[in-house]
């Protein structure tokens, strides 16, 4: 299911509008978080209660917290972005030279799938 939108999730299908706005929220905090304004929280509050907002806030800080750690450790991802069990040398090679939370263009997997 993700792999069918997450890099296009608002025109994508494969997410419930709700799912859609979680992941703006997301997207906003890690890349643009002054844009998260009294009007988004409005825009929250239309599908999500406080208690839900605030959980998902700070879920969403909690992870781009730790995946900023481990990007300062050189810790790459345990699992390839189908899910499996790699090692550090494997994931290396599938995420690039620098591990990042939030990875920006093709990954190497994605490289090679468009080259066959």
């Amino acid at each position: 299911m993700i792999d069918d939108g997450i890099d296009n999730y608002g025109a994508s299908d494969n997410f419930t509008e709700a799912e859609k706005l979680a992941l703006r929220y997301s997207e906003l905090m890690a890349e643009e978080p002054e844009k998260i304004d009294n009007a988004f929280y409005d825009e929250l509050k239309k599908v999500y209660s406080t208690e839900e907002i605030v959980e998902l806030g700070a879920f969403i800080g909690f992870n781009i917290g730790y995946h900023t750690f481990f990007g300062t450790l050189d810790f790459y991802p345990m699992f390839t972005p189908d899910g499996d069990l790699v090692s550090q040398e494997e994931s290396k090679r599938i995420y690039g030279d620098k591990p990042t939370s939030h990875i920006k263009g093709l990954t190497v997997r994605e490289a090679d799938q468009a080259a066959e």
